[in-house]
């Protein structure tokens, strides 16, 4: 276990301007934008018609929606501060796949597998560790990024409530803002345990390719899809694709109502309904099973083509 820990961190290292640098500087940016927003700079708070119903700043639009829909309003708050902290999120999915798809193919071109080879450590823990970090460290780290720029708006909101006379109290929504981040966790795992034999696939190309690793990646499905379709006119591996990339959440929400009356509504389906939804149906599916059986069936490959390398 200390094993796979020192790799784990090792591949942490090496992938820290993906896995930190990159949420930190999308992060900083929105805060950035709140900030000067907030001051007064730009319009993005401000909406025409807000001068008719006596809105001057901000505190003014914060003590009228509290008092107008005061049981609306925690979710409202929490929501927002999902808003505005979504920029860190957009890098995720490359970061994670570009990391898996240079995970064994960069030890290779710089021939530094010959070093890591003389090491004490089975391949198998070298691929799971480089496997590991991406799906599992590389989200944990944006979502901490996320959360801190949530609290830093936060305070810098309370503080600006303050001197406007706004309710700074209602900004601090603890309860649900606590229960958004678990949930976020939650969704997540779903969404990866269905990703696993995508992912995996990447992984085996960057075991496979001599070079250009994305071609690799991106073109060996697609071709597949288009002899699919002129060959057999079908669609099998294309769905079998967009399924297990986010396509099974269609069958999973089919259930959950989409009349939703307000932002308590919105975020009470999100953490409650949606969430076990995934679940139970995730747990019900052969597409995820199977999946997860093809995932481990690629990284024994990933492991035989790294125990092979030179």
């Amino acid at each position: 276990m200390n094993t796979f820990v020192a790799l784990v961190k090792r591949e942490v290292l090496d992938g820290k301007n993906g896995y930190i640098r990159v949420p930190v500087i999308l992060a900083g940016l929105t805060v950035a934008l709140v900030i000067l927003s907030s001051l007064g700079f730009g319009n993005m708070l401000y909406f025409d018609g807000m001068e008719h119903e006596g809105i001057e700043n901000l505190a003014d639009a914060m003590n009228k929606a509290a008092t107008r829909e005061p049981e609306e309003f925690p979710a409202a708050v929490t929501i927002g501060y999902w808003a505005m902290s979504m920029l860190a999120w957009i890098a995720l999915p490359f970061v994670i796949f570009f990391s898996l798809l240079g995970a064994l193919y960069e030890e290779r071109r710089d021939r530094s597998i010959l070093f890591w080879k003389s090491m004490p450590v089975s391949d198998w823990a070298e691929v799971l560790a480089k496997f590991f970090a991406p799906i599992v460290i590389a989200p944990l780290a944006f979502l901490g990024v996320a959360i801190a720029a949530q609290l830093i708006i936060a305070v810098f909101l309370s503080i600006l409530m303050v001197f406007q006379g706004g309710p700074v109290l209602d900004l601090w929504p603890l309860g649900l803002m606590i229960t958004s981040w678990f949930t976020v966790i939650s969704h997540y795992l779903m969404w990866a345990l269905w990703a696993l034999p995508v992912l995996a696939w990447v992984l085996l190309v960057s075991a496979y390719a001599s070079r250009m690793p994305f071609l690799w990646a991106i073109l060996t499905p697609f071709v597949a899809i288009i002899v699919e379709e002129l060959f057999l006119d079908t669609h099998m591996i294309g769905r079998w694709f967009a399924i297990h990339l986010g396509g099974w959440q269609d069958g999973a929400f089919a259930q959950v109502s989409d009349n939703f009356d307000g932002p308590r509504d919105v975020l009470m389906a999100v953490m409650n309904g949606m969430q076990w939804h995934s679940i139970s149906y995730s747990l019900t599916s052969p597409a995820f099973w199977l999946g997860l059986v093809i995932a481990g069936g690629l990284l024994f490959g990933a492991v035989e083509l790294r125990k092979r390398a030179f």
